[in-house]
């Protein structure tokens, strides 16, 4: 009885063991083929050498405007052009009541007469030995005080009229007529026919070492949404603005044939050439980033699963970001789905014109 029971016990031990190992597999086998597949979109970048677009925007203006205004105080008698309005160099635009000033004009000149006078009697006093040198010095002295006077007050005359210094467009009017005004307040605000429209950006330091002179750029204001206007960089600032903190390009807009008015807002581009070869990648594909680094998933060449890499970036724009290539091989980087992967994770890959590219 003992010895018939004894290989029982060892077979049953044995095809415990056989179990565990089968239920085992069959464990591992199932994890498998329950493993998660994300289904992600995936965009070929290639690394490129092409012009950098960077954007910004500004206000359109003319390259010499300036602020017209009165020398002297007083009370406005006539105004004689209105805001948009054309005028021509030397053209009068507005006046001063010069009663007051013409009054003081003619007393500066009695005073200069009196002051000549006097100094030709102690001159000739002078000359009879009556007069003493100390007399005629101080007369001599009171006839140039009344000269330089009557200059003063027919230099405030002549500044109380005001004259279009070129050939230019009004682009404000900021008093009317019997309004007393300060010296020196702006009654007209004048741009120059002559002169170049332009826009003013501000850029980062990151951005403003990458622009130079005659860069090449493309101006869209709403007014005519559908034009492209061609610019380049006219001005380039050495220094940052001390409120803002950025540094300032000037774009001069070709704008002939057109009616651009000053103050449209242009939404600008200019073309940078980049120094070495980049690869400019959605901003879809972005998964976490700061200043000085960017991750990102790209597609495993030897396997369908997602790899985590960690990029620099030299540009970010509206809707993608650059990042340097330092080989030329194109990365198959992973656009849609992003928020749901892990580095590893097994995927289904599509292009982003819809083909499927999971690897059999």
């Amino acid at each position: 009885m003992k010895t018939i029971f004894f290989p029982i016990i060892i077979t049953v031990a044995s095809l415990a063991l056989y179990s565990g190992c089968t239920s085992s597999q069959a464990e591992e086998d199932k994890a498998k083929t329950e493993e998660v597949v994300r289904s992600v979109t995936v965009a070929e970048v290639n690394p490129t050498v092409a012009p950098l677009s960077l954007e910004s925007s500004g206000v359109l203006a003319s390259k010499a405007e300036m602020n017209l205004s009165f020398k002297t105080g007083g009370i406005v008698a006539g105004i004689y052009a209105d805001e948009g309005q054309l005028v021509r160099k030397g053209q009068l635009l507005a006046k001063l009541n010069l009663a007051e000033i013409n009054a003081a004009v003619i007393q500066a000149q009695a005073s200069l007469d009196k002051a000549e006078r006097d100094f030709e009697r102690i001159d000739n006093l002078f000359q009879d030995s009556v007069a003493t040198l100390e007399q005629r010095q101080d007369a001599r002295t009171a006839f140039e005080v009344a000269q330089a006077n009557l200059q003063v007050t027919e230099f405030n005359q002549q500044h109380s009229t005001i004259y279009a210094p070129q050939t230019g467009k009004i682009l404000k009017r900021s008093a009317e007529v019997n309004e007393l005004v300060e010296p020196g307040n702006t009654i007209f605000e004048f741009a120059s026919a002559q002169s170049a429209q332009i826009i003013r950006i501000g850029v980062s330091d990151r951005d403003i070492v990458r622009v130079h002179l005659q860069d090449s750029a493309k101006v869209q204001f709403d007014a005519y949404p559908t034009m492209m206007f061609p610019a380049h960089v006219s001005e380039v600032a050495e220094s940052a603005d001390e409120r803002t903190g950025v540094f300032e390009l000037e774009l001069t807009v070709d704008a002939e044939g057109y009616d651009l008015k000053n103050g449209f807002i242009g939404k600008v581009q200019i073309y940078i050439t980049p120094e070495k070869p980049y690869y400019k990648i959605p901003m879809d594909a972005l998964v976490e980033a700061d200043m000085q680094s960017v991750s990102i998933f790209v597609k495993d060449t030897q396997q369908d699963r997602a790899k985590k890499m960690i990029v620099a970036p030299l540009y970010i724009g509206s809707n993608y970001f650059t990042a340097s290539a330092d080989t030329e091989a194109p990365l198959d980087v992973i656009t849609s789905g992003v928020a749901y992967l892990q580095d590893g994770m097994r995927i289904s890959t599509k292009s982003e014109d819809g083909s499927q590219k999971t690897r059999q």
